[in-house]
């Protein structure tokens, strides 16, 4: 059984602040990254004791590159620097299903721990099919292009609830829950991993309760920015203006809709 582990770093638990995620930042993101480690390797450890007998884990926090090398479970291969398709680098028909790790809600979503959506200081609202939707969407539509599940979700509370709402059967892991968009109430780290490992071996053993994330095709891409300057930039690209801050574009698959 073949396993795709695709993973941001928002959602990991220890992390509330955007200095843990910015490779810039120093010690904060070294702290940041080892959380990430941590729970890459617990989901590694739950992924076999559920039955995987190949697991490839992407690095899909921005330029990748996020985690401690050294520190990896062995048992799996890992993809760095993915690039704009984040878990559609080495996905196939082959994976028999994909989990979504350190992955954090919509833009605009209350109490939820640093909400946003592909850019957050250029895009307010994105659409999918007319459906407003965030990172969680797009991952399991990548996957769902191959007819592969995702099974699992990890993140903080608000990201999980969000992916209950939106795929069928999914197992979720909340590490923590936001008081605000930099305040949260967590679980430690430790514990964190604990759970991960077990939920990630619960979603495997009950993947078959799972189905795929289609879209219908073509697909209309609909974002709404924070300011007229990036409508501008994307209309530039190609995309139809539909008002000031607005562009829309027609993606013939699941693959064309994150931009590049």
């Amino acid at each position: 059984m073949k396993v795709y582990i695709t993973t941001d770093m928002e959602g990991v638990g220890g992390i509330t602040s955007w200095e843990q995620v910015k490779r810039e930042s120093g010690t904060p993101f070294e702290e940041g990254r080892a959380l990430l480690t941590g729970e890459v390797n617990a989901a590694v450890e739950g992924a076999l004791a559920g039955g995987a007998d190949e697991i490839v884990v992407v690095d899909g926090h921005a330029a990748g590159h996020n985690f401690i090398l050294e520190k990896l479970h062995p048992a799996a291969r890992y993809v760095s620097a993915p690039g704009s398709a984040i878990v559609a680098q080495a996905l196939d028909s082959t994976f028999a299903a994909v989990a979504l790790l350190g992955y954090h809600a919509m833009a605009g979503t209350p109490r939820a721990i640093m909400d946003h959506t592909q850019h957050s200081k250029t895009w307010l609202n994105y659409y999918l099919n007319g459906k407003r939707v965030g990172e969680i969407a797009q991952g399991a539509a990548l996957a769902g292009h191959y007819g592969v599940p995702v099974v699992f979700v990890s993140g903080d509370k608000a990201a999980c609830d969000e992916a209950i709402g939106l795929l069928e059967g999914v197992e979720t892991v909340a590490v923590k829950e936001g008081y605000a968009r930099e305040c949260a109430l967590m679980l430690a780290p430790v514990k964190a991993r604990e759970l991960i490992a077990e939920g990630m071996e619960r979603a495997l053993k009950r993947r078959h309760f799972c189905k795929p994330f289609v879209l219908e095709t073509p697909i209309e891409v609909r974002i709404e920015f924070q300011d007229t300057a990036e409508a501008d930039r994307y209309q530039r690209l190609g995309w139809e203006r539909l008002d000031g801050r607005t562009a829309r574009k027609t993606a013939a698959n699941a693959l064309e809709i994150i931009d590049p």
